[in-house]
C-alpha cells in the first residue's frame, strides 16, 4: 500500500516489520480460529520468540526499546491486517508495558528504589518471553472511571474482590492488573492499579469468551476472590474515582489509542480484498469487475474512507507522542487531560465507524461470496462491529464528552 502510515523512528521501523511478519503468518491460521473461537497460543509463542510482544521494553532490559505512541499505532494496525483478534490481544500487553514504565518513572521521580526495582525486574522476564500481562479494566454495569472491584487494606497490602469483563489475554496472561477502587475513612474512594499473579489464590479465569466478533482475543472473565496483594503490588493510587483525571490518558493513549488503530488494520484489510476481488471476470460480457463505473465508485468510496482513517491514526499518534514528551516528568492539567481525551474519542469514533463501512462495501464489491463463513471478510465484518464497544465510552456517551469538552463545559456525562 504506497500511502500505508510508516512508523518514524528506528525501533518503530523494527517493530512494524516483525508486526508485517507476523500478520502474514497469522492470517493462514485465523479463520480456523475464529470458527472455533479458539486463542492462538501459537501466536503469542512465535511474537515471543521474535522480540515483538517486548517492543516497548527499554533495551536495556532486553526489548526494542519502541517509544514511540505513533509507531505502536502502526505496529498495531499491521498486525490487525492478518488477525485483529490476536491484535487486540498483544496490545493490552504491549500497551500495558508502557503503562507499566510510567509507573516505574513515576516512582523514580518519587525515590521509591523498591517499586523501580520490581518494574525492572518485571520488564527484564517481559523481554526473556517469560511473563504475558493482560489488563482487565471493564466491568458490567459501569465504566472505566468507577471501577467496582475493591482492594481491602489488611496486614501487610490489600484483599482484592471483584469482576472483570473483557479480560483480553487472559487464556495464556501470567500477571493480571485489574483497576480497584481503596474505600477511605470518609466512605468516598480512590483507584489504583494492583498486580495479581495467576496462581494467586482466589483468581479464576472463566473460560466464557464467546462473541460475535474478535472470537480468538480470549477476552474471559477475570474473578479476584480476596486475592492478597502486597503492599508493593498496587500502582497509581490516585484521587479521582468516577471522573476523568489526572492518569486517564495513560490508558487512553497507551493501551486505547493503538487498541483504536487496530481497526483501520481491519479497514485496510477489506480494502485489499475488495481490490484483489476486482480483478475477476463477470457477467456475458466476461469483462473484469474493475471496468465497471458502479464497481470503480465503490472502490472510490472504500479508498475515502481508508484515507480519513489514516488521517485520524496519524494525527492522533503525533498528539500522544507531544503529550507523554510534555508531561513525561509532571502531572498534566485537567484542561489537559480532557483535551487529549476528546482527541483520543474523536480518533475512536470515526475510525470504528469508518472500519464498519469499508468492510460492508468491500463485501458488496466482492458479491454473494463475501456472505460464506469461509470468506474472510465474514470475519472482518465481525471484527470490525468490536470497536463501538471498545472502552472507554460507547459511541453516544463519546459525543456527549467530545461536545462538553469542545464547548468549555465540565465533561460529566449524563449517566
Amino acid at each position: 500500500m504506497r500511502s500505508e502510515l510508516l512508523p518514524a523512528t528506528e525501533a518503530g521501523r523494527l517493530f512494524v516489520e516483525l508486526a508485517d511478519k507476523h500478520a502474514a503468518e497469522f492470517a493462514e491460521r485465523a479463520q480456523s480460529h475464529d470458527r472455533a473461537g479458539t486463542f492462538p497460543f501459537e501466536n503469542f509463542e512465535d511474537m515471543k520468540k521474535s522480540g515483538f510482544l517486548a517492543g516497548a521494553v527499554p533495551r536495556e532490559c532486553g526489548g526494542l526499546g519502541l517509544e514511540s505512541l505513533y509507531d505502536l499505532m502502526v505496529g498495531m494496525s499491521r498486525l490487525a491486517r492478518g488477525d485483529a483478534s490476536t491484535a487486540i490481544a498483544a496490545n493490552m500487553h504491549i500497551g500495558g508495558t508502557n503503562n507499566v514504565l510510567r509507573f516505574r518513572r513515576r516512582a523514580e521521580l518519587a525515590g521509591d528504589q523498591r517499586t523501580v526495582t520490581l518494574v525492572d525486574g518485571l520488564l527484564r522476564q517481559v523481554a526473556a518471553g517469560d511473563i504475558l500481562m493482560s489488563f482487565p479494566n471493564s466491568e458490567a454495569g459501569t465504566d472505566l472511571t468507577s471501577p467496582l472491584t475493591e482492594a481491602m487494606a489488611v496486614t501487610g497490602g490489600y484483599c482484592v474482590t471483584g469482576r472483570k469483563i473483557f479480560g483480553t489475554v487472559s487464556p495464556a496472561a501470567h500477571l493480571f492488573f485489574p483497576t480497584v477502587r481503596i474505600r477511605n475513612g470518609d466512605g468516598s474512594y480512590m483507584t489504583a492499579t494492583a498486580m495479581v499473579s495467576r496462581d494467586c489464590p482466589g483468581l479464576e479465569v472463566k473460560d466464557n469468551w464467546d462473541a460475535l466478533g474478535m472470537r480468538a482475543s480470549g477476552s474471559n472473565d477475570v474473578v479476584f476472590t480476596n486475592c492478597f496483594v502486597p503492599s508493593d503490588r498496587l500502582f497509581g493510587l490516585r484521587d479521582n474515582y468516577g471522573q476523568v483525571g489526572r492518569g486517564f490518558p495513560d490508558v487512553a493513549l497507551n493501551v486505547n489509542a493503538p487498541l483504536n488503530a487496530t481497526f483501520l488494520g481491519i479497514a485496510e484489510a477489506a480494502r485489499e480484498l475488495a481490490v484483489k476481488a476486482t480483478g475477476q471476470q463477470k457477467g456475458p460480457s466476461r469483462r473484469m469487475l474493475r471496468d465497471r463505473i458502479p464497481i470503480q465508485e465503490l472502490v472510490a468510496q472504500i479508498e475515502l474512507d481508508v484515507s480519513v482513517a489514516r488521517a485520524m491514526t496519524d494525527r492522533l499518534g503525533r498528539l500522544a507522542d507531544a503529550f507523554q514528551q510534555r508531561f513525561a516528568c509532571e502531572e498534566p492539567s485537567v484542561d489537559d487531560v480532557n483535551d487529549i481525551m476528546k482527541e483520543v474519542q474523536c480518533m475512536k469514533y470515526v475510525v470504528t465507524r469508518k472500519a464498519v463501512e469499508v468492510v460492508d462495501r468491500a463485501m458488496t464489491v466482492c458479491g454473494g461470496a463475501a456472505y460464506m463463513s469461509k470468506h474472510p471478510l465474514t470475519r472482518l465484518y465481525r471484527d470490525a462491529r468490536a470497536g463501538a464497544f471498545m472502552q472507554p465510552y460507547a459511541p453516544y456517551e463519546a459525543l456527549e464528552f467530545i461536545g462538553k469538552v469542545a464547548l468549555g463545559l465540565e465533561p460529566k456525562l449524563d449517566r
